[in-house]
């Protein structure tokens, strides 16, 4: 019998994909069961192992098993990437299939995934049988563009009915790696998705890192305000959780969860250049997508930005799908002449933007009347001390803020200040950073999935003078 891949579609409900650990979901107990092609099981299994030869002899005698899904309605493709079957994903696709807005998210064709969430926007909303929508599935497979899926429409902290109850954040803690969880859950609570939405089970973010055994996932969750007394439907915290699984190195996190300096971003609406307080307009009626092209534009576009703005002087104040204030766009960009025409306009002169603009004589009142401020974030999770070297290369600002508790080694996905010194070439700021105890060694994953050292990234970059500032001073040895 062929089974033909716009009849499997129809005959697909949405159902829920992973239970915590698993990804192969639940049974098919009480669902639709999809009908399947002949042999389809044997052909998945050779999937999920990643037996390229198995899975080529297999499609070779039945090339419609290249649309086969499994008893939750997950499609070969979509197994093969879950599973980290890379090989075996490229051979399925090579077959000519036509990729859903999941399966496209898996693929990471975003030109594709704009197109049809363009074409049918109710898709950013529906449940797949991944769990729930295009934004969990790109969570479960530890994306770092969950940014294109929330610019068409998907909402961060949306679980749909029919799926496994989680938000994308809690889901990014299922991600077949730790470093993919870490990437994608990063991105997520850096972005305007909360720690604390309400999961299936009374379940958490936090309890999900516990799951994983990932003290980094574990000190991302509570430096993000994650309720570390919350009780899940079987009446377990956290902590007591990690006592379950016998984790003691979680189980000591938690007890001292209060050492972990809680993030903030007390100043982002705060006072004007001026000083005065911020009074922020009604933009309600202004559409999203506006808003949104306004901050695309405060990265690097100061005629586009004067243009908008001087059409609307409201836009001053817009925040993008990302939850990123236009200003903020200019801040981790170092753009300091589109900083000060924000500011000119009434725009709020925060910490970050500050610390970017080396506005010391800002810096020093801000963390003066509130000195908690030293573990405010930018927008995308950015800490202070990235800003000292998005804006520019100035030591004393780093010293300025050093003095006031700001840690070196300030990180977001383990990239840290010196990382970004290499990519901006702020070699006087690296020297500070490197005499003030910055580690060498640290790995970060903005800029290579795999996690590169700063050395790494000096020689990936090909910059030869960091690199030997580094060498000189210790790394690689």
């Amino acid at each position: 019998m062929n089974i033909t891949r716009r009849t499997l579609l129809a005959s697909i409900a949405p159902v829920a994909a992973a239970g915590c650990g698993s990804l192969r979901g639940p049974t098919a107990a009480g669902r639709p069961v999809t009908p399947k092609a002949p042999d389809s099981s044997g052909f998945l299994e050779a999937v999920r192992n990643g037996d390229l030869g198995e899975v080529r002899v297999r499609l070779a005698h039945d090339p419609a098993l290249a649309t086969a899904r499994d008893e939750i309605g997950r499609s070969a493709f979509v197994i093969a990437h879950l599973h980290g079957r890379g090989e075996v994903a490229t051979l399925l696709q090579g077959t000519g299939l036509e990729l859903d807005l999941v399966e496209s998210v898996f693929a990471a064709d975003w030109k594709r995934v704009d197109a049809l969430a363009r074409a049918k926007p109710e898709l950013c909303r529906e449940v797949h049988p991944t769990g729930g929508t295009p934004l969990h599935a790109a969570a479960l497979a530890g994306s770092n563009s969950l940014w294109r899926l929330r610019s068409v429409g998907c909402l961060p902290d949306f679980a749909p009915k029919g799926g496994d109850g989680f938000t994308p954040a809690r889901a990014a803690m299922n991600c077949r790696t730790v470093t993919g969880a870490r990437i994608a859950a990063t991105e997520l609570l850096g972005n305007g998705s909360s720690c604390n939405a309400p999961q299936q089970g009374g379940d958490s973010v936090l309890h999900g890192a516990v799951r994983r055994r990932s003290q980094a996932l574990v000190r991302l969750a509570i430096r993000k305000h994650a309720d570390v007394a919350h009780r899940d439907d079987q009446g377990r915290t956290a902590l007591e959780l990690a006592h379950e699984l016998d984790w003691d190195d979680g189980a000591r996190l938690l007890v001292d969860h209060d050492a972990i300096p809680r993030d903030c971003r007390e100043s982002r609406f705060e006072l004007d250049a001026n000083r005065q307080p911020i009074q922020r307009p009604d933009l309600s009626d202004v559409p999203r997508k506006l808003q949104s092209a306004v901050t695309a534009a405060s990265h690097n576009d100061l005629p586009k930005v004067r243009e908008l703005v001087e059409s609307d002087p409201r836009l001053v104040f817009s925040i993008s799908t990302d939850d990123e204030l236009a200003i903020e766009a200019s801040a981790h960009i170092g753009q300091r002449p589109l900083m000060r025409f924000h500011l000119d306009h009434g725009a709020p002169l925060s910490l970050p933007t500050a610390v970017s603009l080396g506005d010391t004589a800002t810096v020093e009142f801000l963390l003066g009347r509130n000195p908690d401020l030293v573990h405010e974030r930018g927008a995308h999770d950015f800490p202070l001390m990235y800003f000292v070297a998005f804006g520019g290369d100035e030591p004393e600002i780093a010293a300025l803020l050093h003095s006031h508790g700001a840690d070196v080694d300030q990180e977001s996905q383990g990239t840290t200040a010196l990382h970004w010194c290499v990519v901006r070439g702020r070699r006087e700021l690296a020297r500070w950073l490197i005499e003030n105890g910055a580690d060498l060694e640290a790995i970060g994953f903005n800029f290579d999935r795999k996690g590169l050292t700063p050395l790494e990234l000096a020689h990936a970059r090909g910059r030869d003078e960091m690199a030997k500032l580094l060498i000189d001073a210790g790394a690689g040895r």
